[in-house]
């Protein structure tokens, strides 16, 4: 009887956590899709709140952590862009959005070795990209890598980025 009593009482304890994680969960997720809506509609500050209010339910939640980054980009507040992106790709090293997010902001900075590695990491990821293309093509352009630029935006066009075929076609002919 007694060994009974403590193998209900194991199974009565996993339960609970278990249902707490999973009430953590639902909480997590209910924050970040009001973060998510608030985003959308141009209320960036409302949107961080509940994006902290997810991942405070939630540490592990890198959705939350990359979609506040972006909230903190559109505001211009790069340090705690930088800051979120850098955890949600602690949680999760193999979002190569992430690493394009982040390296756009560190871009922004003008840190472009930085930005240049994470568009590299990204395409490591997933070369299915396009963003990541672009982006980097964006930052070689700019940085009078011409043939280089051009190269990413023609891989960026190939997978159907619109903006970059528009690029290739007006600025790129004498490089491809």
């Amino acid at each position: 009887m007694k060994n009974h009593f403590y193998a209900v009482l194991a199974i009565s304890s996993i339960l609970l956590c278990v249902s707490c994680n999973f009430a953590d969960s639902v909480v997590a997720n209910y924050h970040y899709s009001i973060g998510s809506s608030k985003r959308k509609s141009g209320n960036l500050e409302e949107a961080i709140l509940e994006y902290s209010k997810a991942i405070h339910s939630n540490k592990k939640h890198h959705k939350a952590y990359a979609s506040r980054g972006s909230a903190y980009f559109d505001l211009k507040d790069y340090p705690n862009a930088i800051n979120d992106y850098s955890k949600a790709i602690c949680i999760d090293p193999k979002n190569a959005e992430v690493y394009t997010y982040r390296g756009r902001t560190y871009y922004e900075c003008d840190s472009i070795e930085l930005a240049l590695a994470d568009y590299n990491k990204a395409i490591q990821l997933n070369d299915k990209l396009a963003i990541a293309y672009y982006q980097r093509g964006l930052l070689r352009f700019t940085n009078k890598d011409l043939a280089g630029g051009c190269e990413d935006f023609k891989n960026a066009a190939d997978l159907g980025d619109e903006e970059s075929t528009e690029t290739v076609t007006k600025y790129c002919k004498e490089f491809l």
